[in-house]
This record gives structure tokens, sequence and C-alpha cells, in this order.
């Protein structure tokens, strides 16, 4: 059995919530902005206003601080998500709800800054590479997978694999239109193409899986 000298250091909360958010909000900032090779944990303790100690104490590296925000950032969109479709009435408007709230932060500005600032630098450091699938993309397939495999379980769609049909699904909300914005020859397209985007993906989807609803 590992020592608890062995033992990895995890990312804790401060014992004071707002310090611990102007920890994670200065960090977004600088990742997104800045890139994760030239954010450092100078610059993000000094726009928290707290020590280098304190974010070391609490977050250990800067990949568990990385980590920790791509956490935050899944939970905020799960909130957003759930919210959206505890509204709906039926299978298809929810996942109409999950596709624009999905991609209205997929084609954002922020996240837009970070496939074009951060997605080289993660793809060269295999550890982060995973920190950053895991806490972000993963999270988000396993939401929208309990979304299908409830709506299976009522008999409402086919599904055998629930997460590799809301990979599928993902797939077909997004297309490959982001290709265009990372090059920066594309505008951010707006609410109204963003939800006829996902209402027609929505619908081929449901006629592949032979929806029943």
């Amino acid at each position: 059995m590992a020592s608890a000298a062995e033992e990895p250091r995890r990312a804790g909360r401060p014992r004071d919530p707002a310090k611990y958010a102007a920890i994670i909000e200065a960090a977004r900032t600088a990742f997104f902005t800045r890139g994760f090779h030239a954010a450092t944990i100078e610059d993000i303790a000094q726009a928290a206003e707290v020590s280098k100690v304190t974010v070391y104490s609490r977050f250990g590296d800067k990949e568990t601080l990385f980590e920790e925000v791509m956490r935050a950032e899944s939970a905020r969109m799960a909130a957003v998500f759930d919210e959206e479709i505890a509204g709906q009435r039926n299978l298809e408007e929810q996942l109409n709800a999950y596709g624009v709230g999905l991609l209205n932060f997929m084609f954002s500005k922020d996240h837009v800054a970070v496939d074009r600032v951060l997605m080289h630098e993660i793809a060269q450091i295999p550890d982060l590479a995973r920190r950053f699938y895991e806490a972000g993309p993963a999270l988000c397939f396993g939401r929208l997978a309990e979304v299908l495999s409830e709506a299976a379980a009522r008999g409402e769609v086919e599904v055998d694999d629930p997460y590799l049909a809301a990979q599928d699904l993902c797939g077909l909300w997004k297309g490959v239109s982001d290709l265009g914005l990372k090059l920066g020859l594309d505008p951010l397209p707006g609410p109204e193409a963003i939800r006829k985007r996902v209402e027609r993906a929505t619908r081929l989807f449901l006629k592949m899986i032979g929806s029943k609803a």
C-alpha cells in the first residue's frame, strides 16, 4: 500500500469559497488567453490576490489547477444543461435544449480561444490531454448518455451503447463548422443559426436510432 507521502496530491477547495473562486477564475483567464505553458502560477496568484503558497497548497501543481478549471467549466455547463432539459416535455425537446446549450458553449469566444491557444499544447502532454478529456468532453458525453439511457429505459428509443450514441449526436450537432472558426475564417454563429443546426441534427439522429416518441 502506498504511503501518504506517495499519494498524488488532489485539488481541494480553500476554506474560503471566495478565495477558491478567485483562483479558479484567475487560472481560467490565464489558461484561456495565454495558453498552458505561458500561464504561470505567479501571475494566477497575483490576479487572484493570494500567495503562490496558497495556490500550491490547494492544487499542488499547474496541471492539477488546469484540471480543476476544466471541471469547474464542466460543472457550469452541466448546470445550464440540466436547467434547460428540466423544462422540456419530450426527448426531442430535451436533446434540442442540450444541443443548443452545448453549441452556445463550444462556439463562444472563450471556447474558440481554448481551441486556438490550448489544444496544440495539450496534445503534446499525454497526461494533461487525458485530464482535459476526462474533466471536459467525457463528462459532457456522459451526461448526454444518461439522457439517452433514460429514454431507452422508457421505451422511446433503441440505443445499444448510450455513450457512443451521445458521441454520434454531438458530432451531428457540431459538424465541421468549428474548423472555420478555429482558423479565424468564419464568424461565430448566432443563436438562430445554432438552433436550426441543432434541430436538424436531432431529427436526423432520432430517425437513425428509430425514435418511438
